[in-house]
């Protein structure tokens, strides 16, 4: 026969569901009175690290959980008694011995007067008045014992009562148990442990005083079933006999074995709740429709104003509506008309009810302390270099081709490879090309954090794209818990001018060494109200064991966040991958959202050293009739993305060269721009790469350049009197340029346009550096509008340097600097311009390419724009 009720408890979320017609993880579920924050963030780890034992039986005096209650809550092992959750216990406590009456509190929880009925026990009960609060009348109780003091009674009291909330007289109590020797008391203290305060009953225990503890509700593992009765050795060795062997799983003995340790878990717990709840039984006497009641755990008891309110057809109505469960508190004695009560969730939780409320009863909506959310998406990876940037890039265009107004976001980026905005302020090369990608300007807001290494242990860090100083590891640890206020101000900023932010993360999400100081990715994510698409590249290997480790490192909170996966840069026939995916999407139950090919010949920059470390940057293929640029990597390179326009003339080869065997006899060698000019021109002449740009420029065969740090190293000195890069002081440059530079304090950041003056043709590009470079004999090359110069001519023509980044891009000046090299080489000149780098064109095949391979209509739905 069906119930009037949903459940005769709360929690039961597969009838909510077939109320609501929605998959059972879309129900908001109220009626639970569980932990708000979730299991804590090491059960996952420790139930995995246990599987392999459930091929053997739990120990059955479960001595392990024994001892740790002992340590950690000064319990002796001989008075605990473990159940499958507190109600097996509550069903046994009538068989302790034999009772000739059993008093219980009403409204109180259904199980007590269940198990009292099935032992046919006679059942005495004390109302609660709503007169009195619900407060226990120790008078009616007195009065109860008094009546004939040789019998035996059995009196079972909540502690605090479910589901009124209110809390016993704890000395009170003890007096009446102290002065009625016959009676067994039993104090449910199942929601003690969200209580604020030393008021528990576990160290008055007596013989004739026991209570019941249930881990089910603080631990939020309803899953598991965890009790435990503490009681007098006799009575408690008494109900061991009547329980059937191994009440607790292996894995639910674990879970007691670690809890002790973790004290801070509750004290968070206890700290959260109170703030929580004030927030939300404000909101709900605001409204006008509730008495609402006060209670001293982790839920609140709401009786309607109006006496013809209808409690059922509420209880329906929010979840068919807004998939919202609560608890009918019809079945409660006591409380058979107009109460419903609810469980305290987190304050986002809790405002999705209270609009809920406004929106059922008509009322007024109110402003909300909490920010309105934009949509947002952000892209994390299992690791680095697995497509984060060139993804989020793509989604950028694609959502900007669909209508909106989108902007890029990365709290904090390390590389190399920076970009100056329009406004004269640093950020990330990726977010640069991302702002492109939305067809906006860039700045600094997209991206906060630049972080660009100057060593093996220091970064210059860049705060909303002015430098802010060198710091350490250490130091930087430190100085990111104030720049995440930093962090958020720009997000915010962006949050609220655009229609949508996508949002990419760094590095790989399994960190779990640095995530307590994250501020980059599910932190990041947390505070947008981000969903999370959790990137792999099947081209590394291992792809699906790297989304299952990594789901399997993230706390639950993080889990939650996860909408699905994206398998990037695959090649082959994707039905072979079906097997993996079924066993992906069932091991984590996260879908996968679309499987993205390896995409070749993009012709977008990259964003930061790894792609261009691996090698795979480097072309060694036959040079035949082509133009052999070679490229030297030095240790500190920075934005090594210069060459990529050259990479894509029909007629060059780029080539990139770490060590003296690697050079060959290029046409043309590129010197890059380097994070710490003093370092690097140090490993030139140890190596002996310097000695063999010194033998070209003798030979007048190859063409050498120069590029920011690059020409300082080529000129006749570089100082650092403020250590701006290194303490190593001064060092002295390769002599082919006649100009010396100074690193001042300040900072140069600012887009350039120009000329290149033997050609006429126009340059553009940006600077980024500290150096003060003067001429002392050389030639200037390039000026910029106001006639300043950018760059100077060496010793001979075929030497040169700018500070110009992006002095390539200009299709006209880059085809006349190659023609030059082909006639040099007795090759005619093409003259007309064989290749556009406008990154326009390749934006719009990315996206396409992505569009086509993703599931859109699933990321729109889950963004709620579907």
């Amino acid at each position: 026969m069906k119930s009037d009720y949903i459940s005769l408890h709360g929690g039961n979320l597969f009838r909510m569901a077939d109320i609501a017609g929605v998959d059972p993880a879309e129900i908001l579920d109220f009626s639970s009175n569980l932990n708000p924050l979730g299991f804590p963030d090491w059960v996952r780890p420790l139930i995995n690290s246990r599987i392999s034992d459930l091929i053997h039986y739990p120990d059955p005096n479960y001595t392990k959980a024994r001892i740790s209650l002992e340590k950690h809550w000064n319990i002796p092992r001989e008075e605990i008694v473990f159940g499958n959750g507190a109600s097996e216990l509550i069903h046994i406590l009538p068989k302790i011995k034999h009772f000739d009456l059993a008093v219980i509190a009403q409204p109180s929880y259904i199980d007590y007067r269940k198990s009292l009925k099935l032992a046919g026990l006679q059942i005495q009960e004390i109302l609660l008045q709503k007169g009195s609060d619900f407060e226990l009348n120790h008078e009616e109780l007195i009065q109860i014992l008094q009546k004939d003091p040789n019998k035996q009674i059995l009196v079972l009291l909540g502690h605090p009562n479910n589901p009124t909330g209110k809390l016993l007289n704890r000395e009170k109590i003890l007096k009446i148990a102290s002065d009625h020797k016959n009676s067994f008391f039993v104090i449910d203290e199942s929601f003690i442990d969200f209580v604020p305060g030393d008021i528990s009953f576990r160290n008055f225990r007596s013989e004739n005083l026991a209570v019941l503890w249930s881990l089910t509700k603080i631990l939020a593992l309803p899953g598991l079933r965890i009790g435990l009765l503490l009681a007098d050795p006799k009575i408690a060795s008494g109900i061991s006999e009547l329980l059937p062997s191994w009440s607790l799983n292996s894995l639910s003995a674990s879970i007691l074995e670690k809890f002790g340790e973790d004290q801070d878990f509750l004290s968070k717990t206890k700290e959260k709740i109170p703030e929580w709840k004030n927030i939300f039984k404000n909101g709900l006497e605001d409204l006008g429709i509730f008495r609402v009641y006060d209670t001293h755990t982790n839920f609140i008891l709401l009786e309607f104003s109006d006496p013809k309110g209808n409690v059922q057809e509420l209880e329906n109505l929010l979840l068919k509506e807004f998939k919202i469960g609560v608890r009918n508190c019809g079945n409660f004695k006591g409380l058979e008309n107009n109460y419903i009560r609810i469980a305290i969730k987190t304050q986002e939780e809790n405002e999705i009810l209270i609009r809920s409320f406004r929106s059922i009863f008509k009322k007024d909506p109110k402003a909300s302390k909490t920010k309105k959310v934009k949509p947002s998406l952000m892209l994390q990876g299992t690791a680095s270099n697995v497509g984060k940037s060139i993804l989020a890039t793509a989604f950028c265009r694609i959502f900007t081709q669909d209508g909106f107004k989108v902007a890029p976001f990365k709290s904090q980026n390390m590389a190399l490879n920076s970009f100056v905005t329009y406004e004269g302020a640093e950020i990330g090369r990726a977010q640069a090309l991302q702002a492109q990608a939305c067809k906006i300007r860039a700045d600094y807001r997209m991206n906060p954090i630049l972080l660009k290494p100057s060593s093996e242990k220091d970064s210059q860090v860049i705060l909303n794209g002015k430098p802010v100083e060198a710091m350490d590891f250490r130091d930087y640890m430190k100085f990111k818990l104030s720049a995440f206020d930093e962090v958020k101000k720009s997000y915010d900023s962006l949050s609220e001018e655009f229609d949508m932010v996508v949002l990419e993360g760094a590095g790989g999400v399994s960190e779990v060494n640095l995530k307590d100081k994250d501020i980059v990715n599910m932190r990041m994510a947390e505070y947008a109200k981000a969903k999370v698409l959790l990137i792999g590249n099947i081209d590394h290997g291992g792809v699906f064991g790297s989304f299952v480790g990594a789901m399997e490192t993230m706390s639950e909170w993080e889990r939650k966040l996860v909408s699905g996966f994206l398998i990037n840069r695959f090649r082959g026939i994707k039905s072979l991958l079906d097997p993996g995916i079924k066993y992906l999407e069932e091991t984590t139950r996260k879908n996968v959202f679309g499987i993205v090919p390896f995409l070749n010949d993009l012709r977008l920059p990259e964003e930061d050293s790894l792609e261009f470390k691996s090698g795979s940057l480097s072309d060694t293929s036959p040079l035949g009739d082509r133009i052999d640029i070679l490229l030297i990597d030095t240790p500190r390179i920075s934005n090594h993305t210069d060459l990529d326009p050259l990479r894509i003339e029909p007629d060059v080869r780029v080539r990139i060269a770490r060590k003296k065997e690697e050079i060959g006899n290029p046409d043309v060698l590129i010197l890059p721009g380097s994070k710490n000019v003093i370092t690097d021109i140090n490993y030139l002449k140890e190596s002996g790469i310097s000695e063999t740009i010194l033998n070209f420029h003798k030979e007048g065969k190859t063409e050498i350049i120069g590029i920011c740090g690059g020409y300082q190293m080529l000129g006749e000195s570089i100082h650092d009197p403020f250590q701006i890069e290194s303490n190593l002081g001064s060092a002295e440059g390769l002599n082919l340029i006649g100009v010396k530079t100074v690193l001042e304090k300040e900072k140069l950041l600012k887009q350039t346009e120009g000329t290149h003056l033997a050609s006429g043709k126009k340059v553009s590009g940006y600077e980024i550096h500290h150096g003060n470079t003067k001429e002392i004999s050389a030639k200037s090359i390039f000026q910029d509008i106001s006639g300043e110069s950018l760059g100077h001519q060496g010793i001979s023509e075929r030497v040169w340097g700018t500070y110009l980044h992006g002095v390539f891009d200009e299709d006209e000046f880059r085809r006349d600097f190659l023609d030059k090299i082909r006639v040099r080489k007795g090759m005619k000149p093409l003259v007309k311009i064989q290749a556009r780098y406008e990154l326009e064109t390749n934006l719009d095949r990315l996206a396409e390419e992505v569009r086509n391979s993703v599931n859109m209509n699933e990321i729109y739905r889950i963004l709620g724009l579907a």
